[in-house]
């Protein structure tokens, strides 16, 4: 569909329709999602994304035979009974919605001449076949936007690997740019102020903020990995954002795996102590989650809240993630424009 003076981007299935035939590509790229709720999408889904090195580090002579003849079979149907919680009524995972909605408000800000899309580190759409097409359709300069606020070598430089390895064979490679994270970005910090102030009323003095970021093993932190000061550093930065005083959030690390250490406190644990500390309303927020999954929607909404009433709690707000939220579509939107200096200026 052409027109001589579009008025916005379509969105479709894929993710929007093209009105002209840009040379420049963003790809936002997130973790992944099962196709559907179901045990052997689940196990599909779960099997690329821990046999991914990046993920699990332990030797594949260990770590594979493990993962396929007790972890797999174990959790696979259990994690397809929690998806089915979530699952939306259109067939889509909360993720694949809200990163597609993501997309195309991104899309209809930059205009018909940056073509946006999004892809997945683990499922569908994949980052391969993803940046093929673009190329295919002449795309010849990529940004590439891990949509993880926080870098870490399990998130980010996973994503980096897969699209390296993309081109590993090819004889044409566009010219590529990796997106830094954003994780002190004023955009990404307005953007989470906003979102917590629609939802609850921060000169209420009986709120207590708990922020709840995915976990990560102590010692990837250990041997240099970033991630946990990067969760700080965000914290301080919205804490400041939002005039709370120090004795009225805390941090916290979430979706533990596995026997080693992991970054501390412990989300679960925090939900179970406050009560007793008497904080009898949480508000919990989960910054590292640019949209809703199943970490978010099911692990902390639904276990989270029952965990924390459990132990003698009266309120239990979870704030959604920053999803398709106009103030995020327009920070990120700046952001992408930003990284595309160079590029979007020349055409």
């Amino acid at each position: 569909m052409m027109t001589d003076n579009p008025p916005s981007i379509h969105c479709q299935i894929k993710g929007y329709l093209l009105l002209s035939h840009p040379s420049i590509g963003v790809l936002l790229v997130q973790l992944g999602t099962p196709d559907a709720p179901e045990p052997k999408a689940v196990r599909r889904f779960l099997t690329e994304f821990l046999s991914d090195w990046r993920v699990v580090d332990l030797p594949r002579w260990y770590w594979l035979p493990l993962l396929h003849g007790i972890i797999l079979p174990r959790r696979s149907g259990r994690s397809a009974a929690l998806y089915q919680q979530i699952w939306r009524p259109d067939g889509l995972s909360p993720l694949l919605h809200h990163s597609r909605t993501t997309a195309c408000g991104v899309a209809a800000h930059l205009g018909p001449q940056v073509r946006v899309e999004i892809a997945m580190r683990y499922g569908q759409p994949g980052i391969a076949p993803t940046l093929h097409d673009m190329v295919a359709s002449g795309i010849q300069h990529v940004l590439i936007v891990p949509m993880f606020p926080q870098y870490s070598c399990a998130t980010t430089a996973s994503v980096a690997d897969a699209v390296c390895s993309t081109f590993a064979t090819t004889r044409y490679q566009p010219a590529i740019r990796f997106a830094p994270p954003f994780y002190q970005e004023t955009a990404y910090i307005q953007a989470l102020a906003a979102t917590i102030r629609q939802q609850v009323d921060l000169t209420d003095p009986g709120l207590h903020f708990l922020f709840s970021f995915h976990g990560l093993p102590q010692r990837f932190v250990q041997q240099g990995d970033p991630y946990a000061s990067h969760c700080t550093e965000t914290t301080h930065l919205l804490a400041k954002e939002l005039h709370l005083p120090p004795e009225r959030w805390q941090i916290a690390f979430q979706s533990r795996f596995g026997r080693e250490p992991w970054l501390e406190p412990e989300t679960s644990a925090c939900l179970t102590a406050l009560p007793g500390q008497g904080k009898r309303t949480v508000v919990v927020v989960c910054p590292g989650f640019v949209v809703d999954c199943l970490e978010t929607l099911e692990e902390i909404a639904v276990q989270g809240r029952d965990r924390f009433l459990h132990a003698g709690g009266e309120r239990f707000e979870y704030i959604p993630a920053l999803n398709d939220s106009a103030t995020w579509i327009r920070g990120l939107s700046n952001l992408v424009r930003r990284e595309l200096s160079g590029w979007l200026d020349d055409t």
